[in-house]
């Protein structure tokens, strides 16, 4: 990075939008890293309009400044990091466009992902191959490939390991490299490569890909069948695959083999019931055929997964099965269930099922006093208010005075919880941490807003 005589404007702006000596927390990481995207946005406009050169100098000093950063933000979020691979991208596109030697620029990335003390640099390989032209392409490539080879030298007459039984930098080496060959669509050298350090699950979905994407259909199919008997070996951890199920059945109907495509779902549906299977299955279902297959998947997950049962009659809006379900089931069932999944529930049957709007609601709020964490009682408080409205609503007070009696008895010391409790149980509303003045105003200008 170059010193110049005459500071450029932008320099100021990117020291200010750094603010370094002043920590960033956890809370104001977002909208500092949406600052910093202005910034950039900046440079971006003079890369696209002639000033390549200007912005590369630009973007060294962003890079290094974010970098300056690195310990003055809580980037558990992953924000910084994000921006800053943005950022790198920007930088090697700049570079290129203004004419620099691809050995100068692919040397200084490399040097930036060997120097890479904070994670930015994490899995950018892809990102990287993607915007390199052919020589830098070609360098990055064979750097990658030299250090796979030198690494894999000593195993290379003997027999075929699974892949992480190899030394780290011949399996972190053979990964970037198949990185790289997945952008460039390369299967040829995606199966020399496999050739030496074995088969996954995994690289048997991402050779099936890029055989679909190239309209090869059979061919992806049979990579498909490959990779699901692998699955059979053994236990391949992060190599194992969980999309081939899902290729496969697009394959089967992209080949006119529908049915064949319609059972493959049906047969893991079964096996896992979910939401993400049932929306598989609906793509293979006959227009004339859906309520039957509606009701067979509400059937079968109703018998395996409350979970997927109560998904899957959300989304086909199935209210009357459901709540006739929920006002059915113990308490302990639907205590266990991620709110991710009740809360929608709740509100769409609190309209007409007031009875089942009320015994989710009474779930989700001692799933949250159970498991004992203090921050979240404010929304347990809320979720036993709306208990007790839809069970008046639906004439079952009896059933909203045994579910206080259990909160009393068991839950009772936890101080900082049973007091705005039993001021929903006296029907008054717990005290808001702020004042209804300044709640009103925040409404009437969230209400107000463009």
């Amino acid at each position: 990075m170059k010193k110049r005589r005459n500071a450029d404007p932008l320099i100021s702006q990117i020291e200010l939008a750094l603010d370094l000596g002043q920590f960033i927390s956890y809370n104001q990481s977002w909208d500092f890293v949406h600052d910093l995207e202005d910034t950039k946005s900046k440079i971006d406009d003079l890369m696209e309009n002639g000033e390549a050169d200007r912005a590369v100098r630009l973007y060294e000093m962003f890079l290094s400044g974010c970098y300056e950063k690195a310990e003055e933000i809580d980037d558990s979020g992953g924000n910084l990091g994000m921006f800053f691979q943005d950022l790198f991208v920007s930088w090697i596109k700049a570079r290129q466009k203004a004419g620099h030697a691809a050995e100068e620029t692919v040397g200084d990335i490399l040097n930036w992902m060997e120097n890479d003390d904070y994670g930015f640099c994490y899995n950018i390989e892809k990102e990287v191959a993607e915007v390199l032209n052919k020589a830098g392409f070609r360098l990055f490539r064979q750097h990658f490939q030299d250090r796979f080879e030198e690494a894999f030298r000593p195993f290379g007459s003997g027999k075929t390991k699974y892949i992480y039984d190899y030394p780290a930098d011949v399996y972190m080496n053979a990964n970037i490299l198949k990185d790289i060959f997945i952008v460039k669509k390369d299967v040829k050298a995606y199966l020399a490569l496999c050739e030496k350090v074995g088969m996954t699950p995994k690289d048997c979905e991402h050779i099936a890909s890029l055989q679909k994407a190239k309209r090869r259909y059979d061919d992806a199919l049979a990579w498909v069948e490959k990779g699901l008997k692998l699955e059979k070996e053994r236990e391949w951890g992060n190599q194992s695959s969980y999309a081939l199920t899902g290729i496969r059945q697009e394959l089967l109907n992209k080949l006119g083999r529908r049915e064949d495509a319609l059972e493959s779902a049906w047969s893991e549906f079964k096996k896992y019931p979910s939401k993400y299977g049932y929306d598989r299955l609906r793509k293979y279902i006959p227009k004339k055929d859906i309520s039957h297959w509606r009701e067979k998947a509400i059937h079968e997950a109703k018998k395996t997964s409350l979970s997927a049962f109560i998904e899957i009659c959300t989304e086909t809006k199935e209210w009357d099965v459901l709540s006739e379900h929920i006002v059915a089931i113990e308490y302990e069932k639907l205590e266990k269930i991620s709110h991710y999944t009740t809360v929608k529930a709740a509100k769409r049957l609190a309209k007409k099922y007031s009875q089942a709007a009320a015994k989710i609601y009474a779930a989700l709020g001692m799933r949250i006093i159970l498991s004992g964490k203090s921050k979240y009682y404010h929304y347990a408080l809320e979720h036993f208010r709306n208990a007790r409205k839809f069970y008046e609503r639906a004439g079952c007070k009896q059933m909203w005075l045994s579910l206080v009696d259990r909160v009393r008895e068991d839950h009772s010391r936890k101080y900082s919880f049973i007091g705005d409790f039993e001021k929903i149980v006296a029907g008054r509303a717990p005290k808001s941490p702020e004042s209804f003045e300044k709640r009103a105003q925040k409404r009437w200008k969230k209400q107000t807003s463009k």
